[in-house]
């Protein structure tokens, strides 16, 4: 092969793969760091309604309980917290607990071969239950801009429904749902505008209905359309919102990771890289798939 031809060939892959890059990097938006405390809208009054039907595929019994603790990078650095209202059926004592301080871990047994739909309600406890407050963006910028900047928002957080799967893979989920209740309150002695996204929300899932009405940001966070509200306050004032996912969003939805604010994690921990700056299907697999395609449109130019 011509050692010209080959040099062309590697030029147009590395030009290619630096116009991939440049639009993923200018199509991000990002989040410029803000002071907390001197946030308008705070969160509180957080409730989770979960219906799950899960197939023990294992020979013998299984269990699996609720889960009263969640990450997802509270303004004041703390984890959301969550007491069990209520179970349908009536979820039994587990024989360890990951919360004593919430009441004790509760669950329920499901017999091998056995297909068991469970609902359950969980009510949010300290921040965002009857303290308010608000998810933080941890990959905010603290740079300095001038003389304008953008203003994305109250940040939500994600989860994947099916994330028991990973701890348990003989537990398979076939079917969640989850409706979330939460209030929004003006803290500020001024009017205020800005949008609120969910607070939390689950991976590869379809949001099925809202009140009031939201838009969806599919932006944001990877796989994920967002519930999100422009809403417009008066001072003190407070509204209230509801909104409900069904997962799996399609038959072929099995991606599963932790849940977080940001950056993907897997079942083992590691952060996969992505298909845009943070999120998506491996970004290297689609990066080394795109150089493929490039230096083989070239061969085909130059080389024959």
């Amino acid at each position: 092969m011509n050692l010209d031809k080959i040099s062309i060939i590697l030029i147009i892959s590395i030009v290619a793969f630096s116009g991939i890059i440049s639009s993923e990097v200018a199509s991000a938006e990002t989040w410029v760091a803000e002071d907390p405390t001197a946030t308008s809208y705070k969160i509180s009054h957080l409730t989770a309604t979960i219906t799950v039907t899960i197939k023990n595929n294992n020979d013998h019994v299984q269990y699996f309980k609720m889960s009263q603790v969640y990450q997802g990078s509270l303004a004041d650095d703390s984890t959301l917290k969550w007491l069990i209202d209520w179970t349908d059926p009536t979820a039994v004592k587990m024989v360890k607990s990951r919360s004593p301080e919430l009441g004790g871990d509760y669950g329920w047994p499901i017999k091998a071969g056995e297909t068991k739909t469970v609902c359950f309600k969980l009510n949010a406890i300290g921040s965002m239950g009857e303290i308010p407050s608000y998810i933080v963006n941890i990959d905010s910028t603290n740079k300095t801009y001038w003389p304008l900047i953008n203003e994305p928002g109250l940040m939500g957080s994600w989860f994947t429904p099916n994330e028991l799967e990973v701890l348990n893979p003989t537990l398979d989920i076939k079917k969640w749902t989850g409706r979330f209740t939460f209030r929004v309150t003006n803290i500020d002695d001024q009017k205020v505008y800005g949008i609120v996204r969910a607070p939390i929300a689950p991976v590869n899932s379809k949001l099925t209905s809202s009140n009031p009405n939201a838009f969806i940001d599919d932006e944001t966070m990877v796989s994920t359309g967002i519930a999100a509200w422009n809403v417009v306050m008066e001072p003190d004032t407070y509204k209230d919102f509801s909104y409900t996912y069904v997962w799996p969003k399609t038959s072929s939805s099995s991606s599963t990771a932790q849940a977080g604010s940001q950056t993907l994690t897997t079942g083992s921990g590691s952060s996969p890289s992505v298909p845009s700056k943070q999120t998506g299907v491996p970004y290297g697999l689609f990066i080394v798939g795109t150089l493929v395609t490039v230096a083989g449109v070239a061969y085909a130019r130059f080389m024959r």
